[in-house]
């Protein structure tokens, strides 16, 4: 019996996922690699790879040396680039502990001038990044503006007293104060995480010592506008797997755009319809990833979401009514969205942007898409 527990532990960990912190020393050929990689995954029917390569997810920063705070727009620019350039070898991919392997040992990795390979620790075990260390992360990188670099391990941690950041992607983190400066404006602190399984540190400078707190958050950043263009970019995937067809020369391949659009679904948003609306986006396009991880847990966050949650409106269970027909084929789902949109046809707004679209949903796209439609009991 104990062997058996033993063996089924050790299955479990090679089947769960990790984020693996991977370097390569060319970011845009690994990027295409991978790209290749799941262009041949969705010929298959297979959950496409989730990856992050930061230094092509960050643009490089071009001040506009015209406008009015040219001084201060060409500083940002550089701490952005700064960011970028020191990201410039890491890669991250989320995979199970067999998968990644095989995934370096591919003849395209073995056989490139320059290999994908893994980032170990000083004992040789690959490093791997917990998924909310992961998330922060992420939002950091959405905040390209936001001023961080990577150092070494905090080595002599007792004589750094402790804070808790109190807002933006790094809410309620413990860091460790590792340079205090004087300036003009009070004090400054320079704050230290541990990441990488602590053997490197994410280094922020410049914190105001009064509330510990991040000068810019990506939820700012992340508007309705923002949603709008999310929303546009998947209902247009989503048409076209209706009817698969070559797409236009020159437009971006769709399991790139899935996979940049999908970055995003580790933020979180105070406004609760925007996070509704933007939730249910991630869960149509964890569902157009076949990515069935994801899809079953976000569908379950909605359905808890909108259960007996008074602030939850009629449009927002409809769109999440909606995407949820989308992930699950639900029939009463598909009801539920279709009734609201007859009755408010005239309305506009995301119900009546999506349901042309969820209405003309067949069997074909639940199978490609490896959702498991069962009848309805008669």
């Amino acid at each position: 019996m104990p062997r058996m527990k033993q063996k089924q532990t050790a299955r479990t960990f090679r089947s769960q996922k990790h984020w693996y912190v991977m370097l390569h020393f060319e970011p845009e050929e690994i990027e295409r690699k991978l790209q290749q990689e799941n262009a041949q995954r969705g010929q298959r029917g297979s959950m496409l790879l989730e990856y992050f390569v930061p230094y092509t997810f960050l643009p490089r920063a071009v001040p506009d040396k015209y406008a009015k705070d040219a001084e201060q727009q060409a500083s940002d620019a550089r701490q952005a680039n700064s960011l970028r350039q020191a990201l410039r070898r890491f890669l991250f991919i989320r995979a199970g502990s067999r998968e990644i392997v095989s995934l370096v040992h591919r003849d395209w990795n073995r056989e490139s001038r320059l290999h994908l390979f893994f980032y170990n620790s000083r004992s040789g075990e690959h490093i791997t990044m917990p998924d909310e260390k992961m998330r922060q992360f992420i939002t950091l990188c959405c905040e390209s503006l936001q001023r961080f670099d990577f150092g070494p391990p905090i080595t002599d941690i007792d004589s750094c007293d402790t804070v808790v950041i109190k807002s933006g992607p790094l809410k309620d983190a413990e860091a460790k104060v590792i340079g205090v400066q004087h300036t003009a404006s009070g004090v400054s602190l320079t704050l230290g995480l541990p990441f990488f399984c602590g053997e490197k540190t994410l280094v922020l400078e410049n914190t105001s010592l009064d509330d510990v707190h991040l000068p810019r958050t990506v939820e700012s950043l992340l508007n309705d506008r923002f949603i709008d263009n999310v929303e546009s970019a998947l209902l247009t995937v989503l048409h076209h797997r209706l009817r698969p067809s070559a797409p236009p020369v020159g437009e971006e391949p769709e399991e790139q755009l899935l996979n940049r659009i999908f970055h995003y679904s580790y933020v979180r948003m105070p406004d609760l319809p925007s996070y509704l609306r933007f939730r249910a986006l991630m869960l149509v396009c964890a569902t157009l990833r076949l990515d069935v991880e994801s899809r079953r847990h976000i569908a379950t966050e909605l359905s808890a979401q909108q259960e007996g949650n008074p602030s939850v409106t009629a449009a927002d269970r409809a769109f999440i009514q909606a995407a949820l027909y989308v992930s699950t084929g639900a029939a009463a789902c598909r009801s539920a969205a279709k009734a609201y949109w007859q009755a408010h046809r005239d309305d506009g707004g995301p119900v009546c942007r999506i349901m042309p679209i969820v209405t003309r949903l067949d069997r074909r796209f639940f199978r490609l898409h490896k959702v498991d439609v069962r009848p309805s009991p008669t």
